[in-house]
């Protein structure tokens, strides 16, 4: 175990204090993950155009799919400076899926970091309730490289995330769990009640199930899309901004709402 991850750990230690979030053991389905890579066969490029073309139209999802498109060469070449200029738009259309990356790309070192830009996105994002937002900002803050740290703000975005269920969250804070109970044990303090600890790793019970492939997803977004007024645009010409993850998606049914979520942050 490194030092620096020692350290991180040990910041997480002292926002968990005297507790630690409970985690119950629980079933969980787990769709096998779809990859979006390079691709040049024709119908990469026929895809690639349909969402070029609604993202002219204004479709902001359109848009943040077409900078992942440009950012891994599919069905076209790889191109970062598009695939920046296309997350960008998107996130100033309010999309959180494309702020969260936005805010990735200006947390990075060199000449295009922002940080306050970055951290604007990501609490925009969080906003919204996307879930890799709120885990990002706690871990911001629990480090302390990038902004000042904040371990209110830590264990508040922490706790969002957690309370939603995100996995990232779960797997931090049962690890978290186990050091806090070490820390107790070797300092001879009495236990935590076991409504505390979190829950042995063979209690959780994952069931793989199909997921959808990468064809059905594309079809079933796009005529979506294609049914949808651009969210870029209303009647007034203006920007309707401040809309959920859910809102942004705008699935028929929950199922369908996660199948399209689960794609747009699957690629990072």
């Amino acid at each position: 175990m490194t030092v620096k991850y020692l350290k991180f750990i040990s910041c997480l230690v002292l926002i968990a204090g005297s507790y630690c979030l409970p985690l119950a053991a629980k079933i969980k389905v787990k769709p096998l993950p779809i990859q979006l890579e390079s691709c040049e066969r024709g119908e990469c490029v026929d895809h690639f155009k349909e969402y070029k073309t609604l993202a002219r139209y204004g479709h902001s999802d359109a848009m943040y799919t077409l900078a992942e498109m440009y950012r891994l060469g599919y069905g076209t070449e790889s191109d970062m400076r598009l695939s920046t200029k296309w997350y960008r738009r998107a996130a100033k259309l309010g999309n959180p899926f494309a702020q969260y990356k936005a805010a990735i790309l200006y947390l990075q070192e060199g000449e295009n970091q922002d940080i306050d830009k970055a951290m604007r996105y990501l609490r925009d994002a969080n906003r919204a309730d996307l879930n890799e937002a709120a885990h990002l900002l706690g871990m911001l803050y629990v480090e302390g490289e990038l902004v000042e740290k904040d371990k209110v703000k830590a264990k508040d975005y922490l706790t969002k995330a957690y309370e939603a269920g995100h996995e990232p969250t779960l797997n931090l804070l049962a690890e978290v769990s186990e050091v806090a109970l070490e820390v107790k044990r070797q300092a001879k303090v009495a236990p935590v009640t076991p409504k505390s600890q979190a829950a042995p790793t063979d209690e959780m019970e994952v069931i793989e199930v199909r997921a959808p492939s990468l064809e059905e997803v594309f079809s079933y977004h796009i005529a979506t899309l294609r049914a949808r007024v651009p969210d870029g645009i209303s009647s007034t010409g203006t920007s309707l901004r401040g809309r959920t993850c859910g809102e942004m998606i705008s699935c028929n049914t929950q199922e369908d709402r996660e199948r399209i979520r689960d794609f747009l942050m699957s690629t990072w």
